[in-house]
């Protein structure tokens, strides 16, 4: 039978290691977009010029639909070159991440992923490797069930660029949304929520309208897009505290978008890229199920892997944060001299 024991949320409770005033965390936030917003830039440069015609003016219709479908080989642009600008909004951001949560709240950037001295980083590969499986076997079974949808575009130069693009580079990506959604922000929120349910929740809502620009949205709907977006950040969530630190979160987010760019892209993705594969077919109804098939799975071998205690880490209550009192002078050394003997008020 499964304990109601109030596990503690160590991972939560980083958000104690500095300051916390309200305030920080909302200045952090709007610095943090807006070092987003900077690294947007050079993209939206590109954009409209993408959209000036011959004549040397800006067509509006050109730059809403260049703008909505992010087609950039018809834009005539290199993929690798769009996709190295595309990941320059979240390396501003992240390092702005980095820079204020040091500056405002004197913590390091590990108190986002573990409470521990160090990075499980084994747990992090583990994650990557065993999504990237289940990725790869779900899209084998599509291409044998409609070998027609898919079509080989594979060119080994571009492809190597991309490749390299994608360890380097698409990791910053990845790492960004989750310090910023699960480790920043559902710390943040855990400081005023008294069940562990509304940090994930409010992350997951915030998490899927991050995504409401993609041009999935525009191809396939906002409802349907936007129920799977939440259900991912949701899921990230709950292995995230399941866990007590972000490695596994990691590992699924790099995996996912790392295999979306690598092996099979299509027309609306957020990511075009010189892919091996182009399909023709995505179908989003069957995504959402198929997808929570593979997070349950994901959680049993992670319970059984690393003795998961019960769902109560996840959706339990938040316990009441009360600090170690500091130790006094002789509880440190020992030693009471006069200047370090109890007066009446240290013994109260």
């Amino acid at each position: 039978m499964e304990s109601t024991k109030p596990y503690i949320s160590h991972f939560l409770r980083n958000v104690f290691q500095g300051p916390r005033e309200w305030y920080l965390f909302f200045i952090t936030t709007a610095l943090v977009l807006f070092g987003y917003i900077l690294g947007q830039i050079p993209f939206t440069i590109m954009l409209f010029m993408a959209a000036v015609g011959e004549d040397g003016s800006l067509n509006p219709d050109t730059l809403a639909e260049v703008s909505s479908n992010l087609d950039f080989g018809a834009m005539g642009y290199d993929l690798n070159l769009m996709l190295a600008v595309v990941m320059l909004m979240f390396i501003t951001a992240l390092g702005a991440l980095w820079l204020f949560l040091r500056l405002f709240h004197k913590r390091d950037i590990k108190s986002l992923i573990t409470p521990l001295a160090r990075v499980n980083w084994s747990k992090v590969f583990f994650s990557f490797f065993l999504w990237l499986g289940f990725t790869f076997i779900l899209e084998m079974v599509s291409y044998m069930m409609e070998p027609e949808s898919y079509t080989l575009q594979f060119q080994g130069g571009k492809f190597f660029v991309l490749v390299l693009l994608c360890l380097t580079l698409l990791p910053l990506q990845t790492s960004f949304e989750e310090l910023f959604f699960r480790g920043y922000l559902m710390q943040g929120f855990g400081l005023m929520a008294r069940s562990k349910v509304v940090p994930i929740l409010i992350t997951s809502v915030l998490f899927g309208l991050m995504h409401g620009m993609n041009p999935e949205i525009e191809q396939f709907g906002f409802g349907i897009m936007m129920t799977y977006y939440i259900t991912v950040g949701f899921f990230l969530g709950v292995i995230t505290l399941m866990d007590d630190g972000l490695e596994l979160a990691l590992g699924v987010h790099a995996a996912t978008n790392f295999f979306s760019a690598t092996f099979a892209t299509y027309d609306g993705a957020a990511l075009q890229t010189y892919a091996i594969f182009k399909t023709e077919v995505v179908d989003v109804a069957l995504m959402l199920p198929v997808f929570l098939g593979c997070a349950g799975l994901f959680i049993f071998i992670c319970w059984k892997k690393y003795n998961w205690p019960g769902w109560q880490r996840a959706f339990g209550q938040i316990e009441p944060y009360t600090p170690e009192p500091e130790p006094l002078p002789w509880e440190e050394t020992g030693v009471l001299d006069d200047t370090t003997f109890p007066t009446d008020e240290d013994r109260v």
